[in-house]
């Protein structure tokens, strides 16, 4: 099963758990199954389509110019000013 059926199985799920502690659960599983489709895109060298910091969009010219690129210019100025201090 590939990750984003999981995603939307986990999603779906939690949408129409009948208890909170189930929807939890649900959304839990969701964000893990999105962070494992992070982590295999960015090994495979392909980027996001959505900000990891702040999850706007990455524009399709920073996209096309950065395959790999996971922050928007915004967010990886702030990246290597925190790294470099």
């Amino acid at each position: 099963m590939s990750t984003i059926h999981e995603m939307a199985e986990a999603y779906e799920q939690a949408r129409t758990a009948p208890d909170a502690l189930e929807r939890a659960f649900g959304l839990e599983e969701e964000v893990r199954a999105g962070g494992v489709a992070l982590v295999q895109a960015r090994l495979q060298g392909q980027g996001a389509e959505f900000c990891v910091d702040c999850d706007e969009e990455i524009p399709a010219a920073r996209r096309k110019a950065y395959p790999s690129a996971v922050c928007c210019v915004e967010c990886q100025s702030l990246r290597e000013v925190r790294r470099h201090g």
